[in-house]
């Protein structure tokens, strides 16, 4: 069966999500958690606290949205160094910025708006099914963050959002 592209965004969204939190300090200790009530997209650990991060996507396909008259210098700078389009990943593709100041023009369409209440909740049980499998408690050091990204497919740009320790 093969992926729909709204699937084959999310996992280069997630794939591109691993990639910018490794390179913030954080380990990678799990993906893709499902249960039939939830998934937690990505489960990682730094500084011996457990982060359930939601990974938000979205495909901008105008780079105008992304860079915009004399912001574009200054995101730019922020980017890492483009990666060779030979290599056989897609999300290795991009570059990865982020997404340090308001741009209203990228505010139009939020990723991180698609946490509605009952994405929460299902998000909430997960995490619960998740600590209480690892025999650990609520009371233990943990948070819920969230990354979102943006997509420019053309430039082959992606702008990263981490929102953390979001309230359940």
């Amino acid at each position: 069966m093969s992926k729909t592209e709204k699937r084959k965004i999310g996992d280069i969204g997630e794939n591109i999500t691993a990639r910018f939190l490794r390179s913030k300090g954080f380990a990678i200790i799990g993906k893709n958690y499902l249960k039939p009530w939830g998934e937690i997209d990505i489960i990682v650990q730094k500084q011996g606290k457990i982060h359930f991060i939601e990974v938000k996507t979205v495909s901008v396909f105008d780079s105008v949205v992304l860079l915009k008259g004399s912001k574009t210098m200054n995101i730019a700078k922020k980017c890492a160094t483009a990666i060779s389009e030979k290599i056989l990943s897609p999300e290795m593709r991009y570059s990865i910025c982020e997404i340090f100041e308001e741009n209203s023009e990228m505010d139009r369409y939020r990723p991180e708006d698609n946490l509605h209440p009952w994405k929460l909740l299902r998000l909430k049980r997960a995490i619960t099914s998740y600590l209480e499998e690892k025999r650990m408690s609520e009371d233990d050091d943990w948070q819920f963050d969230a990354v979102t990204i943006r997509l420019n497919e053309k430039s082959k740009v992606a702008m990263v959002e981490y929102l953390e320790d979001i309230i359940l």
